[in-house]
Formats: structure tokens, sequence, C-alpha cells
């Protein structure tokens, strides 16, 4: 069994290089995405969407794109990028029940300017 790319990449990304494209979709400010959440830790965000988890896929599928995968369970799906990265997607979060990205750059060589964050996706 061989190690596969996500989204079907032809080569391991960092996640700096898939900033722009994400970007693009999400709102994006000085290396967050979203806005602050209600609980004003700039690390905490939130992007509001009619629904939800589709956002979060799309959201953490773009991010994520040319990293390896591993999907731990129906709730946890784990991404590491060329660059360190680790990005975290969980349909349930432990807080609030909503799907949840956590981006941990602290192993990154390559972040692209994005920061530490977890985003919650919440209905609008």
């Amino acid at each position: 069994m061989g190690t596969y790319l996500k989204g079907g990449a032809t080569y391991y990304r960092s996640i700096g290089q898939n900033v722009l494209i994400t970007s693009k979709t999400y709102k994006y400010s000085n290396g967050y995405f979203g806005d602050n959440s209600r609980h004003g830790n700039i690390h905490t965000r939130n992007i509001v969407s009619e629904n939800a988890l589709s956002s979060a896929n799309d959201f953490y599928n773009k991010l994520a794109y040319g990293g390896t995968e591993q999907v731990i369970n129906n709730n946890l799906s784990i991404t590491r990028m060329a660059d360190g990265t680790v990005i975290t997607k969980r349909i349930i979060s432990h807080s609030d029940g909503s799907p949840v990205v956590d981006i941990n750059i602290k192993g990154s060589n390559h972040s692209g300017g994005i920061k530490q964050q977890k985003i919650h996706f919440i209905g609008g």
C-alpha cells in the first residue's frame, strides 16, 4: 500500500502553496481565516455558512491539497503537509458541536503567512 497525495496532487505540497486558492473563497486577513470568535481569542475563528459541514469540507480540501491524509474515524481526518504543517478536520467539535478545522503550523518551514488557528464553521 502506497502513500497518496490528497486531491490527486502530483507532488507533496506545503500549506503556503495552498493559501491563494483557499483565500479566494474564504475571508483571509493577516494570516487568519474567517472572523474572531465571540470569545475574543484571535486563534479561534468562525466562518459563517448556510451549510457549515459542506464549507468545512471544502475549506479543508483546498487547504490540505497535496498533503498526506490519514482518516482516523468518521469524525477525524489529519493531513500532514510537506512543510511540516498538520491540518486536522473534525466533523463535530468537542466544544460546540460545529465542524472545525485546526491549522497547526508549529513545525512549518513554509506556512505562507498562515498563523496557528482553529476555525469553527457555524450556520448562518
